[in-house]
C-alpha cells in the first residue's frame, strides 16, 4: 500500500515546479493525489483555464514524465475557511502529506491538523519553490506578452496551450474593462 501525497494548486497552468514536486514524491513511492483548487473558476485573468483544460494538461504532463500512480480531484471553492479542510477531505479522502505553495491553504491545513493526521510541506518563499522563480503567474505573463512562452513548461503543456490559443485568450481577458455598478 502506497503512502499518499496531496498536492493542491490551481495549475493555471501546470509548470515544471509542479512536475518536479510530483516527480519527487512519486519517486519516493507515494501515490499522488492532485487537487485542482478553485475548479469552478475559469476565463478570468488569474484563472484563465477551465477545470477540464487543467485536468487535460496535468494528464499530458504526467504522461510526458511517465508518472502513472496519481489521481486528479476537482475542488471548488466554498468561501468558508472554517469548513474548507473538511470540504477538501470529503473530495480527496485520506493522505499522509499535503504540499502547497498557497499561504492561505497552508494556514487552514496547519490550523486543522491538531491531531497530526498528516505532514505538511510548504514552499512559500520564492527561493524554496520547486520551480525556482517560475510561477504560473509569470508563465501567464510570458504568454500574454508572447515571449519565452515555453520557459518553465513541459513540452506537452506548451503544445496544448498553443492548440487552445492561450495567448489570445489571455489578451481578451486582460482587455476586459471592469464595470462600475455603483453609479
Amino acid at each position: 500500500m502506497y503512502k499518499k501525497a496531496l498536492i493542491i494548486g490551481r495549475f493555471q497552468p501546470i509548470h515544471v515546479g509542479h512536475v518536479n514536486l510530483i516527480k519527487r514524491y512519486s519517486k519516493a513511492g507515494y501515490f499522488i493525489k492532485i487537487a485542482i483548487g478553485s475548479s469552478q473558476k475559469s476565463f478570468e485573468k488569474h484563472n484563465p483555464l477551465t477545470s477540464k483544460e487543467r485536468d487535460k494538461k496535468i494528464r499530458l504532463a504526467m504522461q510526458e514524465f511517465n508518472i502513472d500512480k496519481y489521481k486528479i480531484y476537482h475542488v471548488p471553492d466554498i468561501n468558508n475557511d472554517s469548513n474548507y479542510v473538511k470540504h477538501v477531505l470529503k473530495i480527496v479522502g485520506k493522505f499522509d502529506i499535503i504540499v502547497t505553495g498557497n499561504p492561505k491553504i497552508l494556514k487552514l491545513f496547519v490550523k486543522y491538523n491538531s491531531k497530526k493526521m498528516w505532514d505538511i510541506e510548504s514552499f512559500e518563499e520564492r527561493t524554496e519553490r520547486p520551480g525556482g522563480k517560475i510561477t504560473s503567474g509569470i508563465i501567464r505573463d510570458n504568454w500574454l506578452k508572447e515571449k519565452n512562452y515555453n520557459k518553465g513548461l513541459p513540452h506537452s503543456v506548451v503544445d496544448y496551450l498553443k492548440s487552445i490559443h492561450f495567448s489570445e485568450r489571455l489578451k481578451k481577458l486582460h482587455s476586459r474593462k471592469k464595470i462600475n455598478f455603483s453609479s
